[in-house]
């Protein structure tokens, strides 16, 4: 017989998710005395090679307010062919593919081992992946830039035949399809606000709330336009960790609100921004970090665009699952329901709130609060992220229950 420790490690391995407490707090009281708040992180990736995707939709409570999923806690009444929902109590009719549903001719979603279930929703809208590039030109070694341009071409290769890709180049000007001018005296003059800019505005008019990428290269900061970091004379260094400290950055605050609004935009309409930066001196990511922070991209520092490192690191970025899919997903909602016992603090990780209220969204703000519900734009299996809750009700073994429901978009352009 397993141990209580191996049964938990089960429960994780098998759910992609990890409680702060093994136990829940039985009152209310008892939860405001825990020195670490109640709460979950959440792996909504995880891979389960034993499990498939189930090739159907599912079974939704019928009440509006709810909405829940059938699953192992639902009681079902097979004779009258009914499921009660275990977190509003409706009872509900099964479908008519279920006529044929017994004791011994149960449905994948209320087998106990199944507690967490992928589906392939067949009536979702499928789109092609998108990558957008925004690449730097202003490098002051030609092997870099070559170093880039290979990587590049590499990459096409692990594509899916319908991806859209596009590309746009920056120095002192920001060109879209076209190579940008050659690399000026002092600093170069790099609009990399700008360029970013026109990427997130170029997807925002051409694909709305699809999933896409925009990946950043960047061979040095900002030195012009929006989101200028320093400016091209030599002799006005960057500013350092010392400057941060003291808020003595002439232009920081100023380039901080132009990325994290470039952020927000990105983040409403499902796109990812990744930042790949490789110079020997810093290129600006302090001011740039919310762009990956919103969007879940990646944020990859190196010394140069030629060196093997930067290569094997973004070759992985397009590594593909055993049958050919990419191991990424693209503009997933995380929801998060809950039995009368508990109420939802907020959520800590790569997303942003999408400010949807409910009655089980607590006054209690821990992270992102305010809402039931999250927008992450880009998952992968090890992304994961934790939820916080508030005990608001006696809470019994039998009557505390959570759902986590995350509907994500294309994995290699499916659905």
């Amino acid at each position: 017989m397993a141990t209580y420790q191996e049964f938990i490690q089960q429960n994780e391995d098998r759910d992609g998710i990890r409680f702060s407490w093994n136990v829940w707090p039985s009152s209310r009281l008892e939860a405001t005395r825990m020195v670490v708040p109640l709460g979950a992180v959440l792996t909504p990736l995880k891979e389960r090679p034993d499990l498939p995707p189930i090739p159907y939709d599912p079974v939704l409570c019928t009440r509006t307010t709810c909405r829940a999923i059938l699953n192992p806690f639902c009681q079902i009444d097979y004779r009258a062919k009914m499921w009660t929902c275990n977190f509003c109590y409706q009872r509900n009719p099964f479908p008519p593919q279920y006529a044929a549903i017994s004791e011994q001719h149960q449905p994948a979603e209320i087998i106990p081992q199944f507690s967490t279930l992928e589906y392939t929703i067949t009536r979702a809208t499928c789109h092609p992946p998108i990558f957008l590039l925004v690449v730097d030109t202003c490098f002051t070694e030609d092997e870099d830039l070559q170093g880039l341009k290979e990587s590049l071409q590499m990459s096409l290769s692990l594509l899916p035949p319908n991806a859209l890709i596009g590309l746009i180049t920056y120095g002192k000007m920001v060109q879209v399809h076209e190579l940008g001018s050659e690399a000026q005296g002092k600093r170069p003059q790099r609009s990399v606000g700008a360029a970013l800019s026109i990427a997130v505005g170029l997807l925002e008019c051409t694909f709305p709330n699809t999933g896409a990428r925009i990946m950043l290269f960047m061979g040095g900061p900002c030195t012009q336009g929006p989101g200028m970091v320093v400016d091209d004379e030599l002799k006005h260094p960057i500013r350092s960790h010392h400057d941060i400290e003291k808020d003595n950055c002439k232009h920081m605050k100023k380039a901080m609100k132009h990325y994290e609004s470039l952020a927000n935009r990105a983040a409403s309409n499902g796109h990812i921004i990744d930042i790949y930066a490789c110079a020997l001196d810093q290129t600006g990511l302090h001011e740039m970090k919310f762009c990956p922070k919103y969007t879940g991209g990646h944020m990859v520092m190196g010394d140069s665009f030629n060196t093997s490192l930067f290569k094997q690191t973004f070759q992985r970025v397009f590594s593909h699952d055993q049958k050919g899919e990419f191991k990424m997903a693209f503009g997933a909602t995380l929801e998060i329901k809950t039995s009368r016992e508990l109420k939802v603090s907020g959520a800590i990780g790569p997303c942003v709130s999408l400010g949807v209220k409910g009655p089980a969204v607590s006054d209690t703000e821990i992270g992102l609060g305010g809402t039931c519900q999250w927008k992450m734009c880009g998952l992968y299996p090890t992304t994961s992220l934790a939820v916080c809750f508030e005990v608001v009700n006696q809470v019994s073994y039998y009557s505390c229950f959570l759902k986590c429901v995350k509907p994500q978009t294309m994995k290699n352009g499916k659905d």
